[in-house]
């Protein structure tokens, strides 16, 4: 199905606010996001990519401590300790607590796993980051080609594309982090070779220190870029099919470019979110204790343990220590069970929206920055059919050029 959604003349590179205005205003198209999001193949992905990362990050391997928890246990509690502090340090207006809470954000995460879980981070991190990629990738193609193309494929051809990109899904994740890491060692390196109490390299590198410093500059540029376009990165492979450098480079460039219009987009798009997800999780837990309350009118104590989820120990509770059989040790974990489900569907459908609206501002922003409009939208074998057409006026062929499939390549 051709786009019918794409415009005559494409904005001017470098769209002002008041041009936006005369345009057509973007930002309101944010509020489609818990829409868009709400499509059920993007659901299952997105609960699907929870489920993967879940499972991979709880596998303890069986030499390491059984106190210490698993890595995506102690991954998530460290950046949920530094939100924590950026938040306490936002309500005391205290500029240096924010700082700090902000370093925290960035580098807790990762210092936990490289120094407390190094083996984990190799044998785990790479899995999860590689399923994490592939399902983000695929949910951005499919909300790409419906916003932008207004079609609509079956999911396996959205995984399918995100499949055959899968190097450039992980790369563009781990590119900017690694410019910085990069960054760090070599500093790390010259502060060796310079500061051990050497006479001449220690004059050279007080000499030098201030290329040092440019350094420093540079991997803090890109470290709040990276930040800032974080949520763009994975949509900027999905939308251009471009490589890892190329996709970076674009996210990193729009954030640089315009990071009040950044900020602003991520700020409606973070409240509209946060109100949906709200709903989706108190729809889903609602809908289970309703089910389990009407459940338990008319059962006893120990009917009602079973479908609290409670009959899991040896005795149950409430019933004067009766002894619980395996029978309803293994009800209670089917109850416990189908009470989740319903959680893990909201959180796939709020995994799916964060990936809708990085899509979304992803081609606001290439609009903003670029002037190339948001229906505008790489297909598979583009280059060879624009060729083919520039090939055929030149030679007069009547054959015009074939419509273009948003997610077949021409190999396929």
């Amino acid at each position: 199905m051709p786009p019918t959604n794409k415009p005559s003349a494409a904005p001017a590179p470098g769209l002002s606010w008041v041009q936006e205005a005369g345009e057509a205003l973007l930002w309101p198209r944010l509020l489609r996001v818990p829409a868009l999001a709400a499509r059920p193949q993007r659901v299952v992905l997105g609960a699907f990519l929870l489920l993967v990362i879940g499972a991979i990050g709880s596998v303890r391997l069986p030499w390491r401590d059984e106190q210490l928890p698993p890595i995506l246990d102690a991954v998530v509690g460290a950046k949920l300790a530094a939100l924590s502090d950026l938040w306490a340090g936002v309500l005391a207006l205290s500029p240096r607590a924010v700082a700090a809470g902000l370093a925290r954000v960035l580098t807790d995460a990762s210092s936990v796993a490289l120094t407390d879980y190094p083996i984990e981070a190799l044998l785990l991190g790479v899995p999860m980051l590689v399923a994490g990629s592939v399902l983000a990738g695929a949910v951005c193609r499919s909300v790409a080609c419906e916003f932008s193309q207004e079609i609509t494929l079956p999911w396996t051809r959205q995984l399918a594309f995100a499949l055959q990109r899968w190097r450039s899904m992980v790369g563009v994740l781990v590119l900017p982090w690694a410019i910085v890491g990069v960054i760090a060692l070599i500093l790390a390196g010259a502060g060796f070779l310079c500061f051990n109490g050497i006479p001449g390299p220690e004059l050279l590198g007080g000499l030098l220190f201030g290329l040092a410093v440019l350094l420093g500059l540079a991997a803090v540029l890109c470290t709040i870029a990276a930040t800032l376009a974080w949520p763009m990165l994975v949509p900027a492979v999905a939308c251009e099919g471009t490589d890892a450098i190329d996709a970076a480079g674009r996210a990193l460039a729009y954030a640089l470019a315009r990071p009040i219009r950044l900020l602003a987009y991520l700020a409606v798009a973070g409240a509209v979110c946060l109100a949906a997800s709200t709903v989706a999780v108190a729809v889903a837990d609602g809908a289970t204790d309703f089910a389990r309350a009407s459940a338990s009118a008319w059962v006893s104590d120990r009917g009602v343990a079973e479908i609290a989820g409670a009959a899991t120990g040896r005795v149950m509770p409430g019933d004067g220590a009766e002894p619980v059989g395996a029978l309803a040790e293994t009800s209670g974990a089917m109850v416990a069970f189908w009470g989740s489900c319903l959680r893990v569907v909201a959180g796939g459908y709020i995994v799916s929206m964060v990936l809708t609206a990085g899509t979304l501002i992803y081609l606001f922003m290439r609009q903003i920055c670029d002037g190339q409009h948001y229906a505008e939208l790489w297909t598979p074998g583009e280059i060879e059919r624009s060729f083919a057409a520039a090939l055929g006026r030149k030679t007069g062929s009547p054959d015009g050029p074939t419509p273009a499939d948003p997610d077949l390549d021409p190999d396929d």
